[in-house]
């Protein structure tokens, strides 16, 4: 493991460093953690008396902190310690990107794929047919890119990720442990009228539907993808049916997401734990679903809209909207609605109250 001085890494977040600049630092902690060598790292100022009573020689601090009141040897100092994390972390993180350029002897390439200089490419990797990989791409083991597919420079495929037919992925594209980019969609059709097809028209009838069986609609469509996504752990974006499902710029999805087929997707989205969005739903662009949060089929979210967990979304959400709930409504009036349950019971002993005394008046 390579060590950094306290000067350096000043520089690469673009922060300042005083006191004594040469330490050395061999890893970021949490201040009640803090042995020496680490870099203590406060978020907040509750976070500065951890860091009097650690062994740590060095904190990673808000501007305008004493430091000098910390007992520490040296600091750094930065507009926002949470937003600091990023360049940080990336900094410190040790797990990719090192060593020389390789194949590893078990992984098969197609003599027609096209890997550009500076890949690393672990074990038990299948790249298919025709597939294009940027430079400095790292994919981990057990990672297959199937034939067609063409994914941008500096990604980082981690284990057991699938890529499938065609896929299209942009530049710094990130994928966790087991994330699954372009399976089929489900998309299925009846013969005749199915009792879904009533329920959704009728809302509640069945019309006495017969049973009947499902013919699978075969995807034909893809996934594009943009720049700077990352995928959690376990997550699924399907192809599209005709047209392509499509992730922007920038979009960030936690573990064990679903996006289903023909979904668009703007920029900068931010798609929590657990997620559902159903086939053929359009996002905006900046918009975050905190986690558990459904979305039903054919709707639209509007950008820069918020919902909080577990919210059920079954209409249209427009612009800027705060929903909360199931089904969905504005966060305010959700909790209000929340706050008037809670006083249901009191009011029934009230009603019951007032129906008793008003029976032994009569």
């Amino acid at each position: 493991m390579s060590f950094l001085c306290v000067k350096d890494l000043a520089n690469a977040l673009s922060a300042t460093a005083v006191g004594n600049i040469n330490l050395k630092i061999k890893r970021a902690a949490e201040p009640q953690d803090a042995e020496e060598g680490d870099l203590a790292i406060a978020t907040s100022s509750s976070f500065l008396s951890e860091i009097s009573g650690s062994a740590a020689r060095v904190a990673l601090l808000s501007e305008g902190t004493d430091w000098t009141a910390l007992d520490i040897d040296a600091a750094i100092l930065v507009a926002r310690p949470r937003f600091a994390m990023s360049a940080l972390s990336k900094v410190l993180d040790q797990r990719w990107r090192n060593g020389p350029e390789s194949i590893h002897p078990l992984a098969v390439v197609h003599p027609t794929a096209a890997i550009a200089s500076g890949a690393r490419i672990g074990a038990f990797c299948i790249i298919g047919e025709g597939v294009s990989l940027g430079a400095n791409a790292w994919l981990g083991v057990h990672i297959s890119i199937s034939n067609g597919s063409r994914i941008g420079s500096d990604v980082t495929l981690m284990d057991g990720v699938r890529i499938g037919f065609d896929v299209q992925i942009g530049d710094r594209f990130i994928a966790q442990p087991g994330a699954v980019i372009g399976a089929d969609g489900f998309s299925f059709a009846t013969p005749e009228r199915s009792a879904v097809e009533n329920v959704r028209e009728t809302l509640g009838n069945t019309l006495d539907a017969t049973p009947q069986k499902f013919d699978r609609i075969h995807s034909l469509g893809s996934v594009q993808i943009g720049d700077d996504v990352e995928v959690g752990a376990n997550s699924c974006i399907d192809r599209g049916t005709i047209r392509n499902t499509s992730v922007g710029h920038g979009c960030k999805f936690d573990n064990l997401v679903q996006i289903g087929h023909n979904v668009k997707i703007g920029n900068n989205c931010l798609i929590c734990a657990q997620v559902g969005v159903a086939g053929s739903t359009t996002l905006g662009k900046n918009v975050v679903l905190g986690g558990q949060t459904g979305v039903s089929d054919n709707l639209f979210i509007g950008d820069n809209a918020i919902t909080g967990g577990a919210t059920k979304v079954l209409a249209n959400i427009p612009a800027g909207r705060v929903m909360l709930g199931y089904p969905a409504m504005k966060m305010e009036t959700q909790l209000n609605i929340y706050k008037t349950l809670r006083r249901l019971p009191r009011l029934m002993r009230d009603v019951k109250k007032l129906k008793s005394d008003s029976s032994e008046s009569n």
